[in-house]
């Protein structure tokens, strides 16, 4: 097999899983994103060995265009334009590439950044106020509103680092902070609301469920604050998860922040550190052992918790809710699709362990 070859079922590879997502890809963003073949034992490219020497942000260049002297990624942009393989299945308008066919995800796509315009200034509210949780580390955006490919009805995900030891603490200040504010996402009402699905720790920052899919949702979580700790810690998750380069080939470190993003708030960190205050010690630490109790027991006793298809985690180093994960569906999709075009290579992905 051809490097060539290889490079092509890559792109293909790529196109196809973000298909799945109606998200039509830029040529930078198909060389972000580029899917490895682990099948293969040597790289598509020698070039990918040394790609990504320039810290570079993925959604700076996706929102700006700017130039990238790689060569490996104008190995992209090459066959993009000749090879006959990408032209037979891939078509391009606007600037994005997607499968023959689904001309109206372009359209689409562009609908749905003005709806992620509208999601970010209507959060950007809440998030300020969310400064006043106390032991919360670093707030992060995942899911349809971190890629910016969010639908009206969607909701806001935000997965939260909170100090070793005080998990279930912030998960109460942020549960009880936003049922006061009635943004918090509550069974079919969804729009605009915040999702607290996924809480970890600054000492467990590593993600141990891996799969083509996670890897691909937690490379464009983004945070949500743009102080010095904010970035440090970003950063460090960034390094404590690099079992994504399994799946990514290009898959690097970025301490460029976001283009959007909000500034600390003195005044409302400081209240955060009265509460902190008043929670440490003795008090804090029953405090935290009663609201570990509570939670778990309700948590437990909810059905639909151990539904098919889901994970739910509950430790006092993680806790994640997605009893109905889109992983379920969108890699068995990914997967036949591989068939179909007979990329078999790509054909056997499997789920980061869901319920069965």
């Amino acid at each position: 097999m051809s490097t060539s070859t290889i490079l092509e079922k890559q792109i293909l590879a790529t196109v196809v899983y973000y298909d799945i997502l109606n998200y039509p890809l830029t040529s930078f963003e198909i060389f972000f994103y580029l899917i490895k073949d682990c099948h293969c034992k040597e790289k598509s490219s020698k070039q990918y060995q040394n790609n990504m020497h320039m810290n570079l942000n993925t959604k700076l260049l996706r929102s700006l265009s700017l130039p990238y002297t790689s060569e490996s990624f104008s190995e992209v942009i090459e066959l993009l334009n000749i090879s006959e393989y990408l032209k037979n299945n891939l078509d391009q308008n606007f600037g994005f590439y997607f499968l023959k066919g689904r001309d109206e995800i372009v359209e689409q796509r562009l609908n749905r950044k003005k709806i992620w315009d509208s999601k970010w200034k209507k959060s950007k509210k809440i998030f300020w106020i969310m400064q006043i949780v106390p032991f919360a580390k670093l707030v992060m955006g995942s899911g349809s509103f971190s890629l910016g490919n969010p639908r009206k009805d969607s909701d806001v995900d935000l997965m939260i680092v909170a100090k070793k030891g005080k998990i279930w603490t912030v998960r109460t200040f942020f549960t009880l902070l936003t049922s006061l504010l009635r943004v918090r996402r509550h069974k079919n009402k969804t729009e605009d609301m915040i999702c607290l699905n996924h809480y970890i720790t600054d000492k467990s920052l590593r993600i141990p469920f891996e799969s083509l899919y996670t890897a691909q949702l937690y490379y464009h979580i983004l945070s949500i604050y743009n102080s010095d700790k904010d970035r440090k810690l970003f950063l460090e998750f960034q390094k404590a998860n690099e079992w994504m380069k399994k799946y990514l080939e290009n898959y690097e470190f970025s301490e460029i922040e976001g283009l959007r993003s909000i500034k600390r708030s003195k005044v409302l960190s400081l209240i955060a550190k009265i509460f902190e205050f008043t929670l440490s010690g003795k008090m804090g630490d029953y405090f935290e052992k009663k609201m570990s109790e509570i939670q778990t027991n309700r948590i437990k006793k909810d059905p639909l918790n151990m539904k098919k298809g889901g994970r739910i985690t509950i430790s006092n180093e993680q806790l994640e809710f997605h009893p109905d994960s889109h992983e379920s569906h969108i890699i068995p999709e990914f997967n036949q699709k591989m068939k179909e075009l007979g990329i078999f290579e790509f054909a056997s992905q499997k789920d980061s362990g869901l319920n069965v």
